[in-house]
């Protein structure tokens, strides 16, 4: 995944956040939520969700085309110094995020540092008290406010001036205190803090803890008061700690009191807040629903993109899909003959899309003819996302050779004769596999008897000869002397042999090495529009009788599979009027197409044809 897109999706991922929050934070006061512990969960579900967002909705996903360059062509290309790279913003903003919750795990740590300090030179609470068995007490010169940490051996360290407070206010105090430590607060705290500290930047979560802190002491203190009955004198408590002068905060411990969090506990305190159980799980439940809707909403506003898929074009092969998203796509092929003649240039292709946002139809509105049908056959296979359903959209896909290699095929490349001493400072790529190989057959594919005997007479290597660049560029010029149209190649059988292989495209061909292009599938949909062009052979239906006598009209939809040699083979009724489908398919059987090849190879073709039937008056 790039640094732009990392960078798109936390952006989006912040907004989802913000936006999340925004519209939850009212949802405790139009409940009426009051109990502080209710309120505790609910902010607690909603951390959660704002964690758990990017799972909520499948991630977009685009589809996006790599080049790979794959060459047995002999290249000398001088060395340049590397250019000096910049960091684009995206990569910035991304390190300067990083630092910021680096240094926030780093001011965490030297909490924890300090809590152990401060644990050192205290002094154990004299006399020692009945809350001491649960935790251990200590006298601190370093704390303002009781401090509590730790979960396997507790410790609460107790600010110095704690023995002269009243014994009611000392009670209450050490009540507060060890109701944290049977809670796990803790526990909870340090993972709330390493929450603030991934998202040090996002005001939103900032609120949203501080809720959660709140929340989490007014549910202690309502349950001090439970315990002790001493409602006056644990407010007095409260307010005695807010007296005193305050000191650094220790993120990794809770504080008894934070001053601005004094007004909302003390009211809290003072003020008997009941709920029945009914209503407190119907509004519990009501809020969680609010919440689920309030996701929903949110991942589908700022929607998250998947890195893109990645698809396996042909070198110099590059797709501008000019915005629209995209399921999936097959590459698209640099075809070889243009290859060979130098051709190259942009195709822009106008695709038809159906509902479910499969291109249905397509047609070239430019681009150089050697390179529009390898287009054209590879959009006819893409599937848009469904937004675009019903829609045309224009694609462009550019066809560029590269720089450094002459604009021909690997069996006419040619060999640099200078001795590698002239070839200092340069990088020079590897021969062909099957230099230097011996010949074990000579296959021709596509050519009568007569006119392949003929040519392999004419040819200036023969099987047992060892394979050359030199012998490949004659075998070449004379297959091209005596037909424009055949194709040379060398196939690997192989550690030692190699097979000659010359054919006419479109006919019977060889499976490719592995260092050709990927093979194509045996079976492609193409519109029928663009199907229709390619008929040789069409003989036209019948009008049944029957069927003009009943006044009978309207369209047969077949779904036909057209074979390697352009003939009908399987055909199959979406709909259509029973009267007139029999002669539909009577007719559609008979028709002929040319042969579609992909990459050069024939392959079958899934289509829809339409026969329609019209009364003329």
């Amino acid at each position: 995944m790039s640094a732009n897109l990392i960078w798109a999706n936390l952006v989006a991922y912040s907004l989802q956040i913000g936006l999340l929050v925004g519209l939850a934070a009212f949802v405790p006061a139009a409940l009426r939520l009051r109990l502080p512990g209710a309120r505790l969960v609910y902010w607690h579900v909603l951390l959660a969700a704002c964690l758990l967002l990017p799972m909520v909705r499948t991630w977009k996903q685009e589809a996006a085309g790599t080049v790979q360059v794959s060459t047995s062509v002999t290249v000398v290309v001088p060395t340049q110094p590397a250019p000096r790279r910049s960091l684009p913003p995206s990569e910035i903003a991304l390190l300067l995020l990083a630092a910021g919750a680096l240094a926030r795990l780093g001011w965490l740590a030297v909490g924890f540092w300090r809590l152990r300090q401060y644990r050192r030179h205290s002094q154990p609470l004299e006399p020692a008290s009945s809350w001491s068995v649960e935790a251990d007490l200590r006298i601190s010169g370093d704390v303002s406010s009781p401090v509590t940490f730790g979960v396997r051996r507790p410790v609460v360290l107790l600010p110095a001036r704690f023995p002269e407070f009243d014994a009611h206010m000392r009670e209450a105090i050490l009540c507060h205190e060890v109701l944290h430590v049977r809670r796990r607060d803790w526990l909870f705290t340090v993972v709330e803090e390493l929450v603030r500290a991934a998202f040090w930047f996002h005001p939103a979560i900032w609120w949203l803890l501080g809720e959660i802190g709140l929340s989490r002491e007014q549910a202690v203190d309502r349950q001090v008061v439970e315990m002790t009955k001493s409602r006056d004198q644990y407010v007095d408590a409260l307010l005695a700690i807010a007296g005193a002068r305050p000191r650094l905060d220790l993120a990794p411990a809770p504080l008894f009191l934070r001053k601005r969090h004094l007004k909302q506990r003390v009211i809290s305190v003072l003020k008997e807040v009941r709920m029945s159980k009914t209503r407190l799980i119907s509004a519990l439940a009501a809020g969680l629903a609010i919440l689920v809707a309030a996701c929903w909403f949110v991942t589908g506003a700022f929607p998250l993109a998947a890195a893109p898929e990645m698809v396996n074009d042909s070198p110099g092969v590059t797709v501008d899909l000019g915005g629209a998203g995209v399921m999936h796509r097959t590459g698209v092929f640099y075809p070889e003959a243009a290859r060979r003649q130098g051709v190259q240039g942009t195709v822009v292709v106008e695709v038809k899309l159906d509902a479910n946002g499969n291109v249905g139809d397509a047609h070239v509105v430019s681009g150089p003819d050697e390179l529009r049908n390898a287009a054209l056959q590879s959009v006819l296979q893409w599937h848009l996302t469904k937004n675009l359903a019903g829609s045309s959209q224009q694609v462009s896909i550019s066809f560029r050779l590269p720089d450094s290699a002459p604009a021909q095929s690997p069996a006419t490349a040619a060999v640099p004769t200078q001795p590698p001493a002239a070839a200092a400072g340069r990088r020079v790529a590897a021969q062909p596999a099957w230099v230097g190989r011996t010949l074990k057959s000579i296959t021709v594919s596509g050519l009568s008897d007569q006119s392949r005997a003929d040519l392999l007479s004419q040819l200036p290597v023969h099987e047992g000869d060892t394979l050359s660049v030199e012998s490949l560029q004659n075998v070449t010029r004379v297959a091209k002397a005596f037909d424009e149209h055949l194709s040379v190649g060398v196939m690997s059988t192989g550690s030692t042999e190699a097979t000659l292989e010359i054919m006419v495209p479109g006919r019977a061909m060889p499976a490719p090495s592995a260092d050709a292009n990927p093979t194509p599938p045996a079976r492609i949909r193409v519109g029928g529009n663009v199907q229709q062009t390619k008929l040789i052979s069409q003989p036209r239906p019948v009008y049944p009788p029957e069927a003009k006598q009943a006044h009978i009209q309207g369209v047969v939809k077949l779904n036909a599979i057209i074979g390697k040699d352009g003939t009908i083979q399987n055909l199959e009724v979406i709909s259509g009027d029973p009267a007139l489908v029999q002669s539909a398919l009577d007719a559609v059987k008979q028709w002929v197409y040319q042969t579609t090849l992909l990459n050069g190879q024939p392959v079958e073709v899934m289509t829809q044809i339409d026969v329609n039937y019209t009364l003329t008056q």
